[in-house]
């Protein structure tokens, strides 16, 4: 992708002077991130329209999965975001990887995983090892907090533990708003007894499930009961 284009998209990709099939991958990629649940045929028909197929659509929603998660992540923990340089430099970077690895996807690229959802198959093996590994917490409780940040979202899990109570107001600021975590809220993990390594595999539990919430909508639409004609070629 031309470097003009991409500075164009970071500015405004609604107005900006670039390709169709570009400003549809960029509205599936607003949708996964603010509005997953509004995601439906017609508007993966739309996007069909405007030269998106299955492929290209798994591509964004890898995408937004990966911006979803570090950025809730940095967050959480005041890392520092990229500038405007940064973001176009890593862009370019990951076209050029993605172009270099179009034609070796796996076959197939999802799976219907054990509870039901359908996934991608990486995340379906990273979300199996992030909640059942040994860690810090149990995993018992990993999978309490991802099901507690997806169903914030009105996305279903099967029934877990319920989630302690002091986890409660820092979990709902990491689903929908990191950024408004702040100092206290981490130092008050810390008085009711989690230590570091603790605070983080709770941010990373709930930050897999705010971004993979979009995903499984996605791939739920594609590759669900009703698979569409561009899925059995």
């Amino acid at each position: 992708m031309p470097q003009e284009i991409v500075e164009q998209a970071l500015t405004d990709w609604k107005t900006a002077d670039i390709p169709e099939r570009t400003r549809a991958a960029l509205h599936l990629l607003q949708y996964l991130t603010k509005h997953p649940l509004e995601l439906n045929k017609p508007f993966i028909a739309d996007l069909r329209t405007h030269g998106l197929d299955n492929h290209a659509m798994e591509e964004v929603a890898n995408v937004g999965f990966h911006f979803n998660f570090i950025n809730r992540l940095a967050d959480t923990f005041s890392f520092d975001h990229l500038n405007k340089e940064q973001e176009a430099f890593h862009t370019k970077m990951l076209n050029r990887t993605t172009r270099l690895l179009r034609n070796t996807p796996p076959k197939p690229s999802w799976i219907k995983d054990t509870d039901g959802q359908i996934r991608p198959i990486e995340l379906a093996r990273a979300r199996q090892t992030l909640l059942s590994a040994p860690g810090e917490i149990p995993p018992s409780l990993r999978q309490a907090i991802e099901a507690f940040v997806v169903t914030q979202w009105g996305h279903t899990r099967p029934p877990a533990q319920p989630v302690p109570q002091e986890l409660i107001s820092c979990l709902q600021k990491l689903a929908f708003s990191a950024y408004k975590i702040t100092d206290d809220d981490i130092a008050a993990l810390k008085t009711a007894g989690y230590n570091d390594d603790a605070i983080y595999e709770i941010a990373v539990a709930g930050a897999f499930g705010a971004a993979i919430v979009g995903v499984e909508r996605l791939f739920g639409i594609l590759y669900g009961d009703n698979m569409s004609m561009d899925t059995m070629a």
